[in-house]
């Protein structure tokens, strides 16, 4: 779906609220709207599921425009809840046999075993709820019960927040710009990126895997072109890797993001995420803030306990747009695009889209 509009945002919250009237839920389910969707409920479930499915936007659209017209002190919460709501209608849609009844939890909890005076420095695990069945329904993996994200980790794999999280935090994030990349071929599986970075070195901090599992290819010449890195998959890579994988912000760009952190018993384990699923732990870390952790998020907001904000605010502004897209994207399984009126219409439209691995 491609919309020409000065006005994305608003937009996409139109094409969502199409789907709060049970009517089109229903038509989506059945397979009446024009989607790429495969999945079908039972005639038994079906009305449920519309109704659910309706509703769940209906809430989801009040809490974002409640959170749009007050200030930090106390959007995040309601962020958050926008994106539960709007993780239950992806769910009870895309997930066969599941209704709202079957979701009790959101699926995280905040770890509180230590109280760490910076908020980046948060950490929160995984539970029963939510957050497994959404992971499984667009990436069709789950975390392991109690495996712990640190915040600063899930800010580092945005790369529409790259340049700020690497001044603030003087570290480098986990994401390169993309140049190209093509998959040759699936058996033997062989996949050529080529990156923008001044040395080898630099992607290794940022992406050490692409280092590891791909062989860089020399460049003979010299000027902007050397910026060019290619690498291709070493013979030992029999699949898609599961550290990185190409992504395209809605605003703009390409990117290859590298692997998301986590703990589980202590030992770190890395796994590509896909940065807008990335969007409902970081809130909801922001959101536990605002209801538990009063002073902690008063000094931040003020801005006497970390220096953290600019960059909080950033990811709000980014999370608010990106993570409503990828449910709708997730809904009617096709991207949704918006792109400025003024702005000339791209040549190879959907041709550099690539699905949610």
């Amino acid at each position: 779906m491609f919309t020409l509009t000065d006005r994305p945002y608003e937009a996409m919250w139109r094409h969502l609220r199409l789907l709060s009237h049970e009517k089109n839920a229903r038509r989506l389910l059945q397979g009446q709207l024009s989607a790429g969707r495969s999945v079908r409920p039972t005639a038994d479930d079906l009305e449920r599921k519309a109704r659910q499915v309706a509703y769940c936007i209906v809430q989801a659209s009040e809490y974002y425009k409640a959170a749009d017209t007050v200030t930090i002190d106390t959007s995040p919460l309601l962020y958050f809840y926008g994106m539960l709501a709007l993780s239950k209608a992806l769910i009870v849609a895309n997930e066969p046999g599941t209704l709202l009844d079957d979701i009790k939890y959101h699926g995280l909890k905040a770890d509180r075993s230590a109280a760490p005076p910076a908020l980046e420095e948060q950490r929160v695990r995984t539970d029963d709820g939510v957050f497994a069945r959404l992971t499984n329904v667009i990436q069709g993996f789950g975390y392991p019960k109690g495996a712990a994200f640190v915040l600063a980790d899930v800010l580092s794999i945005s790369p529409e927040l790259s340049d700020i999280y690497e001044r603030i935090f003087n570290a480098p994030a986990r994401c390169l710009i993309r140049h190209h990349i093509r998959l040759h071929s699936t058996n033997p599986y062989s996949l050529e990126v080529c990156v923008v970075a001044p040395d080898a070195d630099y992607i290794s901090k940022r992406i050490p895997e692409l280092v590891g599992d791909f062989d860089l290819c020399p460049n003979t010449q010299g000027g902007e072109s050397a910026w060019f890195k290619w690498f291709k998959s070493k013979p030992s890579l029999s699949q898609p890797p599961s550290a990185f994988w190409p992504y395209n912000p809605v605003e703009g760009g390409e990117y290859l993001v590298g692997a998301l952190p986590y703990y589980v018993d202590g030992d770190l384990e890395r796994r590509y995420l896909y940065p807008p699923l990335s969007d409902y732990i970081g809130m909801f870390v922001l959101s536990d803030s605002v209801r538990y952790r009063q002073d902690l998020w008063r000094g931040v907001v003020q801005g006497t306990e970390t220096g953290v904000l600019g960059l909080i605010e950033f990811f709000i502004d980014i999370s608010r747009r990106r993570f409503p897209n990828l449910i709708l994207d997730q809904l009617f399984k096709e991207p949704f695009e918006y792109w400025p009126k003024r702005q000339r219409e791209p040549t190879s439209l959907g041709t550099t889209h690539w699905p949610v691995p």
